[in-house]
């Protein structure tokens, strides 16, 4: 007994060593924590109802609706617009072609319980055009100065724990072949808990399963990248410079359970955007998403806005809302949007901007620096046409 009892002592001790070996190489080595904060992310983020792709099949969202032809239908309601007194709606059909980078809709308007007839709405490359067919087909048009139809990722394939499990040699490979640099900087959460940031750098032909979901060529250069990472392996910050694909632009993926996506773009002349998007895990039905934006103006102007973005998985697509879609200037509201309707898959055979009552090239065309600096100026405009065709 003696004996046996001495075997399983020391059995006993070589398991406690090699559990603290192993913790104090993991603390130590920040390739161990990368590739333990993987797994966290595949056994835990995944499941995570907070995570912002839970139960989202995101490579027939990219494939099938971000660049594929779609169609869309629903109902839209406008109120509280600054110097417009009234409530309008719109019962509003178009489609958009991502390959032909066209849009057309049309809208059945009303203001209050009054038809004020069709409104057709066409976007091609970065321009958005408006045509009021009845009204003696006044138009207009807005130069966004952004391209419209900028395509998502191709992905072969979706996030899962399938596919971390078929990549664990991958993994190792990968994690061996990067770079990890602590750079000193922390995030201290409110529970006390610590994170460490660490400048990451995938060289040049490394990391090719990774494009391969995303369905990318591999980079022809070194991609960096800042991962916060806790003592305990959770990945608690992920920060990407897209600036090559987007000007000037960060993504920050935020959260214990990276349920936040921030996209920061510094624009011409001083100006900044900001976007946020967070899940809201406390749903058990349709998925809900908290957004808001923030746009930084070069006179000092601060628009803003937010609301709620939900959708839900049916036959026939997705029937999508968003809610209390509320814009504000310098803290004073100056209207809000709501829209009730579903997104499906379909094929545009003929392009969109061909229904268009008036050639799209001979529409009197805005500039957005112009109704960003003198908007008034720009309603007064308007407000001479409408009056010169009464």
């Amino acid at each position: 007994m003696k004996k046996r009892t001495k075997v399983l002592i020391v059995i006993l001790a070589i398991l406690v060593v090699t559990f603290i070996g192993s913790l104090i190489f993991v603390v130590v080595s920040p390739r161990a924590k990368f590739l333990a904060s993987q797994v966290r992310v595949a056994t835990e983020s995944l499941g995570d109802p907070y995570f912002i792709i839970y139960n989202l099949d995101i490579m027939d969202v990219c494939r099938n609706y971000l660049n594929g032809d779609i169609e869309f239908e629903g109902d839209v309601i406008a109120g509280d617009i600054k110097g417009f007194g009234y409530t309008s709606s719109a019962k509003v059909h178009g489609v958009r072609c991502p390959k032909k980078r066209e849009l057309g809709a049309t809208a059945q308007a009303k203001v209050l319980f009054l038809d004020v007839g069709e409104v057709d709405v066409f976007a091609k490359d970065e321009t958005v055009y408006m045509i009021v067919p009845s009204f003696d087909n006044l138009a207009y048009s807005l130069d966004t100065g952004v391209d419209l139809f900028m395509t998502a990722p191709d992905l072969n394939g979706n996030l899962s724990v399938d596919w971390f499990v078929s990549n664990i040699g991958n993994f190792i490979d990968f994690a061996n072949s990067i770079t990890f640099d602590k750079t000193g900087e922390v995030l201290e959460d409110e529970d006390g808990t610590v994170s460490d940031e660490y400048k990451i750098t995938i060289p040049v032909g490394e990391g090719k399963f990774i494009w391969d979901l995303l369905g990318y060529d591999m980079p022809e250069d070194d991609i960096t990248f800042s991962m916060y990472i806790s003592k305990m392996c959770k990945i608690r910050r992920i920060v990407v410079d897209i600036s090559k694909y987007v000007d000037d632009t960060v993504v920050t993926v935020d959260g214990f359970a990276l349920g936040t996506v921030i996209v920061e773009s510094a624009l011409p002349d001083n100006e900044h955007l900001t976007i946020t998007a967070t899940r809201r895990g406390d749903y058990l039905y349709a998925s809900y998403i908290d957004f808001s934006f923030v746009y930084n103006t070069k006179d000092g102007n601060v628009y803003s806005g937010d609301g709620v973005f939900s959708y839900e998985k049916v036959d026939d697509g997705y029937d999508i809302q968003i809610k209390r879609l509320k814009a504000y200037k310098d803290g004073s509201l100056i209207g809000q949007v709501y829209f009730d309707g579903n997104v499906h898959p379909t094929t545009v055979q003929t392009n969109p901007t061909e229904s268009a009552t008036v050639p799209l090239d001979s529409i009197k065309k805005y500039e957005w620096v112009e109704l960003r600096d003198n908007a008034q100026a720009v309603i007064d405009d308007i407000m001479e046409d409408v009056k010169a065709k009464l």
